[in-house]
């Protein structure tokens, strides 16, 4: 059927004939749009939907032949779940009986589009019997709605968690948007925002200059940029803002944008930076540290006025050019001064750094640090300009050289000190005063000729110690020590000694040797006694036939052995078996020596019974025929399991505290040292964006360099052994320390109160650290803006009171004994809290005391008593 309007079935629209049917065919066919029949089924309870056909865009976009369309129902087609949600947009078109339009999200053959469609209802006799829909796939433009509306919510991410305080006006000056930091910087509510203007938050002038701004903005229509200091409810702060105009789409300012940022801190730094480059230039005077900037292009060298003077000459003297310096350079050091230097230039190293001698105007040799870096490469890589300093370090390295010969001699202690002439017999050209009181003879005696040393060495021990002078001769040994050997005295009595000996080399050739002896019969009576005691207590203990090969084990060795105790008589193969594999050949040789006449005195790894596995140390004493021939031996067998652990930890212990003792007192002091000092050459070369960044290495070089400096001093502590107090001037210690301490903290106010008593104290070269952390701690943890500490000493015929008052925020009673203890950390330190340990150790070793007292108003005081020389 069909009515005026046109064809209301399928049926009728392919039923039109002529030029009317090919139009409409066309019409459908060439549409972009996807067009879908519909057929409508409707019973008294439902309505069953069927496809008939679709158009080529629909067949494109879903995939679907109009074969494979036609007669399916939705859930047919498209799934139970998917094809009911369909159904469902077809039972509303048809009871409402108007086209409807709606967005959908479908999953066809050809992939999942978000689909906008339009469903006609199409009436025969007032019933609808098809649909006629139109679906246009939206999924681009779904998508990029999604993705804009991402873009939005991270835009708002960002600049609510930006640092930066950012805000938005309208052109009357009312704000429109304020982002978190700059609510928080003016203290206002997120609600509160709108309609607010620079009247409502600021005072007047500060509004007033802020207007004036903004219709700087609005009139320019550019971004401006300033400085300002703005009141805030902590105080106030400088900030660099940036004001921009906002235009709509006619290109009509409607708003100002403005961000801000705090630079208060960077001020402050600025102001630091310039303050610390006028100290710079001081501290180059001051310290005279030669400056060199080395044109590597053209090998021209500029040269400072202190680089010239520390070698004798004037910078008149000196020409601008690296020949300069490399004739100057000893020319034994100069292959390892170039090899360090090639090393930096080739990237291996993060600074050139090397000490080596410097002739001088009057032609002697000097010792200089040299450190440098190359600041400058050119665009292939290449270097273009290296600069660096030299430190004159020639006394340290008289001194360096004084105290290794000194501990050389003497690490062991009070010694006699010899000097044998390399001749026959070592006549004795020098002894120390005290072999009088060693060894029974006077120094005349011994010097005169009368008494040749090697004559008193016992006849017993002479050829092996003359022996291991003839494996010492050799090119290049320098020292070495011998195996404890006996001496004989004046008065026929017999001596054990230790003795170090240094060769003295001429020409090729060994003149002289130098060495101490040290008395060790004591030591060594005491190791004879521990020997004896070992073989006479109930350890355990086993005996051996020799000719049968039999050995009988105690009861108390089958224990330690965990071994079945009814094995019976063992044999030495069985014996071995018990004998850890590594340890088997060189048990089974000492036994073959001990039969030959040589002591069997044995430590051993065994493999019990159980298969643990424990070290042994084991003692015999052989019983001999007429002949020699051995025919017994009886043992005694002890389990060293835990001393040879127990020796291994200590040893471990110990080695890695001395590696990190040398790490913190050489190694990272001298590197942190480095950089300390080429950071301040680097102040006048580094640009604005840099100087932030460089001072604060700088300011953390200089708190490591005093970590390291506790850190080292309590390694050393924990290292030394006890050692004689001496005499030490109370007054120069603690004055150094008071200067040394005003020289690295200029903002603390360290002053004496009265005259510090010119007195000596009993103590060691380590005095000075128990002043140094006392008057650091007063500082370190000082609350105040201006830290004050005031030293006073008093002193009666056997004590010396030392206070150290400050003014800081004083120390709790319940804390005042637990700060010295090891690695406290008091209040809110952020220390090691080792540097109060120190105290506390170093002024036990003297047999002094120290303790804390309250200071009034506040702060507290740090006495330190320490006994007089007497």
């Amino acid at each position: 059927m069909q009515d005026d309007s046109g064809p209301d079935t399928t049926e009728d629209f392919q039923a039109i004939g002529g030029e009317a049917e090919s139009v409409y065919e066309i019409i459908v066919r060439e549409m972009e749009d996807a067009v879908f029949f519909v057929e409508v089924e409707q019973t008294d309870d439902d309505y069953t939907f069927t496809f008939r056909r679709n158009n080529a865009s629909h067949q494109q976009l879903t995939g679907l032949s109009e074969d494979e369309l036609r007669g399916q129902t939705p859930q047919e087609l498209l799934g139970d779940e998917q094809g009911a949600a369909v159904a469902a947009n077809y039972r509303r078109c048809v009871e409402q009986g108007e086209t409807i339009e709606y967005e959908e999200k479908l999953e066809f053959p050809a992939g999942t589009s978000h689909w906008q469609t339009k469903l006609t209802p199409i009436t025969d006799d007032e019933r609808v019997t098809q649909i006629v829909g139109v679906a246009r796939d939206v999924t681009e433009q779904k998508e990029q709605q999604q993705k804009l509306q991402r873009l939005d919510r991270q835009f708002e991410t960002v600049l609510e968690t930006m640092s930066a305080a950012v805000f938005l006006k309208d052109t009357d000056g009312q704000y429109l948007l304020m982002n978190q930091a700059c609510r928080e910087l003016l203290n206002v509510d997120d609600q509160d925002i709108v309609g607010l203007t620079d009247d409502d938050l600021f005072p007047s002038e500060v509004a007033e200059e802020a207007t004036k701004d903004d219709r700087q903005v609005i009139e320019s229509g550019e971004m401006i940029k300033l400085e300002e200091e703005i009141p805030t409810a902590t105080g106030n702060t400088v900030r660099l803002t940036r004001k921009s105009p906002v235009y709509d789409d006619d290109g009509e300012i409607t708003g100002i944008c403005g961000v801000s940022t705090d630079i208060t801190g960077q001020k402050q730094r600025e102001r630091e930076v310039t303050r610390l480059k006028e100290r710079f230039e001081l501290a180059v005077e001051g310290a005279n540290l030669g400056v060199w900037d080395w044109d590597m292009r053209t090998d021209e060298v500029e040269f400072n006025e202190q680089w010239a003077r520390m070698l004798g000459h004037s910078l008149d003297e000196i020409e601008p050019h690296l020949e300069e310096w490399e004739q100057r350079v000893h020319p034994d050091d100069l292959d390892a001064v170039e090899e360090a230097l090639d090393e930096h230039i080739a990237g291996e190293t993060e600074l050139y750094d090397t000490e080596h001698r410097m002739r001088t105007a009057d032609g002697n040799w000097k010792w200089i640090r040299d450190i440098g870096k190359i600041a400058e490469r050119d665009e292939d890589g290449e270097p273009a300009r290296a600069v660096g300093i030299h430190l004159d370090i020639d006394d340290r390295k008289t001194y360096q050289r004084q105290l290794a010969e000194e501990r050389e001699m003497f690490t062991q202690g009070p010694a006699v000190v010899f000097k044998w002439r390399e001749a026959e017999g070592w006549p004795i050209e020098h002894v120390s005063e005290n072999v009088e009181a060693v060894l029974g003879y006077t120094a005349d005696e011994l010097q005169s000729g009368a008494v040749q040393f090697a004559e008193i060495i016992h006849e017993e021990d002479r050829e092996r110690v003359m022996q291991e002078v003839a494996d010492n001769n050799t090119e290049g040994t320098e020292q070495f020590s011998h195996e404890p050997y006996r001496i004989v005295t004046a008065d026929g009595t017999v001596r054990w000694m230790l003795d170090y000996t240094r060769n003295v080399w001429q020409d090729g050739e060994i003149i002289n040797r130098l060495g101490y002896l040290v008395d060790i019969t004591e030591q060594r009576q005491n190791e004879i006694y521990l020997q004896n005691a070992q073989k006479v207590a109930d350890i355990g203990w086993w005996r051996k036939e020799i000719p049968s090969d039999e050995i009988y084990w105690s009861e108390h060795v089958y224990d330690m052995w965990e071994a079945d105790g009814e094995i019976g008589y063992l044999d030495h193969e069985r014996f071995l078996e018990f004998i850890h594999p590594e340890d088997t050949d060189r048990v089974d040789q000492a036994w073959q020596a001990a039969l030959d006449g040589e002591p069997y005195d044995v430590e051993h790894r065994i493999i019990t019974g159980e298969g643990n596995i424990k070290w042994m140390q084991e003692v015999a004493e052989f019983t001999r025929d007429e002949t020699g021939d051995p025919i017994e031996a009886v043992g005694i067998v002890q389990d060293i399991t835990e001393i040879k652990e127990y020796e291994q930890t200590l040893e471990n212990q110990r080695d890695n505290l001395e590696v990190l003792n040398q790490i913190v007192r050489h190694d990272i002091r001298n590197d942190l040292q480095v950089m300390l000092t080429y950071g301040e050459v680097l102040e006048d070369y580094v640009e604005e964006a840099g100087e932030e960044y460089l001072q604060n290495i700088m300011e953390s070089g200089r708190e490591a360099v005093e970590i390291t400096q506790t850190a080292a001093e309590v390694t050393e502590v924990m290292l030394g052994s006890e050692t004689d107090l001496t005499p030490v001037n109370l007054r120069s210690v603690l004055e150094a320390q008071m200067t040394h301490v005003r020289t690295n903290h200029e903002r603390a106010l360290v002053s004496a109160e009265g005259e510090v008593p010119d007195t000596t104290v009993l103590a060691d070269d380590m005095l000075e650290s128990v002043f140094r952390n006392v008057l650091n701690n007063a500082i370190v943890h000082n609350d105040k803006e201006l830290p004050e500490v005031t030293v006073s000493a008093t002193a009666d015929e056997e004590t010396v009171r030392v206070r150290i008052a400050d003014n800081g925020p004083g120390i709790p009673d319940e804390q005042k004994g637990q700060v010295f203890r090891e690695g406290e950390k008091g209040l809110d330190s952020e220390g090691t809290g080792l540097g109060l340990y120190l105290v506390q150790t170093l002024v036990d070793r003297y047999g002094g005391t120290v303790q804390i007292e309250n200071n009034e108003p506040d702060g507290s005081v740090f006495i330190v008593e320490l006994r007089r020389e007497q």
